[in-house]
């Protein structure tokens, strides 16, 4: 969720965070394997964020008029639900309640400290934990077809144009402020695919335009977020830049799609620590860390997630071997419109114009399986 504020707060900060997320070179770095197991269906994965603001400016700040106190919570889906969750300020538990639905919930914390100020040189500590339940044999089954068959078999299988629901355009193919593929270095990138892909089927399309993003894109991180006209010009981005990306390019082609973002716990050894806004924000993520993927609608299978930066291979692993499907994955939100990039660059940037030392923890704790008989 992202939402107009005087300063930034925690849940947006890591948000901005998925911004430098999850490449399959880090994988090589922890020992990650393939698990295609479908005995085991449920993992519980545990997840804390937590972080201290320390006001190093020279006004005191009322946190009344800020999203400190809110965080992202985990969507209730189908194949995820939330079993547990904590919130704390000062390093004690405090109470909440959730807001939201659908495509965005939000966790706000209720604490009497919201009516107060943080004065100079003050710091304060606020953080949440969740256990969420992931249903991975769910996800699993939804693309047993292509862990199956070969390309050929699975284009004789693929459905249609026709075969994609007309209420799906909706809020799925316009262009937006973020995926604008009215923008003239966008067209020129879809003038060259018209004349050198198979449109004969969705399956088709996507396919030869994963082509062309396995030859042409590389991976890079940036804080804040590319516009998909920049990761063409500058040919690389990291997972949410290059989604947005190929997002742009498959609404234009009238196949319904968005961006999901989420956290993947990778190894309880995994950890990475960066610094932005001159020195003023710091984050570290161990276990795991802040990913973004496309959702994309291809008949007959419905909603397949692609994995540009996080799928170790090319051409159908983007879709296979997605840490959507083989890693404990938590979706954190659904997002069609809007310009969260925009937002990003604006939030770094007020968290060093007022002096907020910022220091931003997300901890993916660990997970276990859950056999069916549990």
């Amino acid at each position: 969720m992202y939402v107009n504020m005087k300063i930034i707060p925690i849940f947006l900060a890591i948000m901005i965070l998925c911004s430098a997320c999850i490449s399959h070179g880090m994988f090589n770095n922890y020992g990650f394997s393939i698990n295609r197991r479908l005995d085991l269906e449920n993992y519980v994965v545990g997840v804390k964020i937590y972080g201290n603001v320390t006001n190093l400016g020279r006004k005191s700040i009322h946190l009344n008029e800020t999203d400190l106190f809110v965080f992202d919570y985990p969507l209730d889906l189908s194949d995820q639900r939330v079993v547990g969750v904590k919130a704390y300020v000062e390093n004690s538990t405090s109470s909440y309640r959730i807001i939201g639905s659908g495509d965005t919930a939000s966790l706000i914390i209720e604490t009497p400290l919201a009516n107060s100020t943080l004065k100079p040189d003050d710091t304060i500590f606020v953080g949440v934990e969740y256990n969420v339940s992931i249903n991975r044999k769910d996800r699993a089954l939804t693309i047993a077809d292509f862990n199956t068959y070969n390309t050929s078999t699975l284009m004789e299988k693929a459905g249609t144009w026709d075969d994609i629901p007309q209420e799906l355009f909706m809020n799925n193919t316009e262009p937006t402020e973020l995926w604008n593929y009215t923008n003239p270095l966008i067209q020129l990138l879809l003038k060259y695919l018209s004349q050198t892909i198979n449109k004969d089927k969705p399956l088709s399309l996507v396919l030869d335009v994963l082509g062309w993003f396995d030859k042409n894109i590389v991976y890079s991180t940036r804080i804040p977020p590319r516009h998909p006209w920049e990761v063409l010009v500058e040919g690389a981005g990291d997972c949410d830049d290059q989604s947005n990306l190929l997002i742009t390019v498959l609404r234009a082609f009238k196949i319904p799609s968005y961006l999901e973002i989420g956290f993947i716990y990778i190894s309880k050894n995994y950890y990475y620590k960066g610094t932005e806004a001159n020195g003023y924000f710091i984050y570290v993520f161990k276990g795991g860390g802040g990913h973004g993927w496309v959702a994309t609608y291809i008949p007959p299978w419905g909603w397949l997630r692609i994995d540009l930066t996080a799928s170790l291979g090319k051409g159908l692993d983007h879709i296979r071997n997605a840490a959507f499907y083989i890693l404990p994955t938590i979706v954190i939100e659904r997002i069609r419109k809007g310009d969260y990039a925009v937002q990003s660059a604006k939030s770094t940037q007020e968290i060093e114009e007022k002096h907020l030392l910022t220091y931003v923890v997300l901890e993916m704790i660990d997970y276990e399986f859950v056999n069916n008989n549990s």
